[in-house]
């Protein structure tokens, strides 16, 4: 992840197995109701909206993605619920984490926001994917094994020149607080040029 892109790419090329309708599960932290992150969000967003070739994120598909499992037609129920189940007794020892959200994060691909302390979720992460490894045959662990958690902003759908993009977020939006009290198991579609999702659990840390 480079924090200075020469050059911004397209985000939207199809990864290998993702098609139109089909659904990925994926483990996210999502801010719903988190009114500090949706204003830094916002902040940033306004910036950069003048800029031709880029997606904003719209306000109820934010999300943090913590570990992408494998697609839904490769794991049968019975493993969902395992999962569910496993990651919810690891996740109940761990007391609800507060982080300041606020670093600028650039790839060609996407403007990001990252989090400080930058390894205060990694226990979140690992209690995941050890409920993952635990109960779910078919999985994309190996294929993503490190992990910068971040909250996207943006996403590219263009070719070109990085510096404005850069430049328009120039001055750096104050930090706010991000509360991770849950995690979610969502069902996500690639829709065009935006993912959305159906929720299927949420599991809240501390019990």
């Amino acid at each position: 992840m480079s924090p200075m892109p020469d050059r911004m790419s397209d985000h939207w090329w199809w990864r290998p197995g993702v098609r139109p309708g089909r659904r990925l599960l994926v483990w996210h932290i999502l801010v719903d109701d988190q009114q500090d992150v949706h204003s830094i969000v916002r902040e940033c967003q306004d910036k950069l909206a003048p800029l031709d070739g880029l997606d904003l994120i719209p306000a109820e598909w934010l999300h943090m993605t913590t570990q992408i499992i494998g697609f839904g037609d490769e794991i049968p129920q019975t493993e969902i619920d395992a999962m569910i189940e496993a990651a919810g007794k690891r996740l109940a020892e761990l007391p609800p984490i507060t982080v300041q959200l606020g670093r600028l994060l650039f790839h060609p691909e996407v403007v990001m926001l990252g989090i400080d302390p930058p390894r205060a979720l990694d226990p979140v992460r690992a209690a995941v994917r050890d409920a993952v490894a635990e109960t779910v045959t078919v999985h994309q662990l190996d294929d993503w094994p490190e992990w910068t958690p971040h909250l996207s902003v943006a996403y590219s759908h263009d070719d070109g020149p990085a510096a404005p993009v850069i430049e328009a977020l120039a001055e750096r939006p104050s930090p706010r607080p991000l509360v991770v009290r849950d995690v979610q198991l969502v069902a996500q579609l690639r829709t065009g040029r935006l993912y959305h999702w159906e929720r299927l659990a949420t599991v809240p840390l501390g019990g």
